[in-house]
């Protein structure tokens, strides 16, 4: 009896150590990207170093090689967890019970909302490369990326499929990339959307990347006002 008691309880406490070393492990790791996030903010991406990641955190280089294998993988867990943050943003919205338009609407006031209260994660995305980065091709940085765009195709191709939205009328035949893609994406979705879908993207994301480089404050103290005013002009346009 005290023998099974004193294996039972090595166990237990064995179980209680290793989920406190994951823990421990867990808080170093997210103070890790933290500290680089802020050094990101402060001193822009070409300043970005493991030594100075280390030294804000009061650990020694060598010790922050035991959580990421370089300067590499830590900006690929960096920008993984950044798009999938604001896909999570966007789909939460965009998947609510509503016709297209509202659906629409709501992801994009998403996006750029996330993007606002993130101007150092959504530049670490979207702004000025970082000397001697490339992410992994197919990798996850890719992956989460291709998430905020599948939000948006679902929305519009299942608007288009119940009659919602119409197809654009683009004044010309479909390039045949734009039928290749549109056949890659499937549900029957018509190559004459892929140029509006992508030319709407970009509208959109180019307004938000305009606000968070404070190019728009001359005119619009509250960018929101122009925002949403844009995103229904765009949409009226494929109802």
């Amino acid at each position: 009896m005290s023998t099974a008691f004193a294996f039972l309880s090595d166990v237990e406490q064995s179980e209680g150590m290793t989920t406190r070393r994951e823990r421990a492990r867990t808080a170093t790791i997210e103070e890790i990207k933290e500290a680089a996030l802020n050094q990101l903010a402060a001193e822009g991406p070409g300043a970005l170093s493991i030594r100075g990641i280390a030294r804000a955190i009061g650990m020694s280089p060598a010790g922050l090689y035991r959580y990421f294998d370089g300067l590499d993988s830590l900006l690929t867990e960096l920008i993984t967890d950044a798009y999938n943050d604001l896909a999570d943003a966007v789909e939460t919205v965009a998947s609510q019970p509503g016709n297209t338009r509202e659906r629409l609407r709501g992801g994009m006031l998403a996006y750029r909302r996330w993007c606002v209260d993130n101007p150092n994660r959504f530049l670490l995305l979207y702004g000025t490369p970082i000397p001697g980065y490339a992410a992994p091709t197919e990798g996850p940085t890719a992956l989460a990326s291709r998430r905020i765009g599948k939000v948006f195709f679902s929305v519009v191709a299942e608007g288009w499929h119940r009659g919602e939205l119409r197809v654009p009328d683009l004044g010309r035949p479909p390039e045949q990339s734009e039928v290749e893609f549109a056949e890659r994406l499937g549900a029957d979705f018509p190559a004459e959307w892929v140029a509006p879908f992508l030319g709407t993207w970009a509208h959109f994301h180019g307004m938000v990347t305009l606000e968070i480089l404070n190019q728009l404050d001359w005119i619009y103290p509250d960018a929101e006002v122009f925002y949403l005013g844009e995103i229904d002009r765009m949409i009226d346009s494929w109802a």
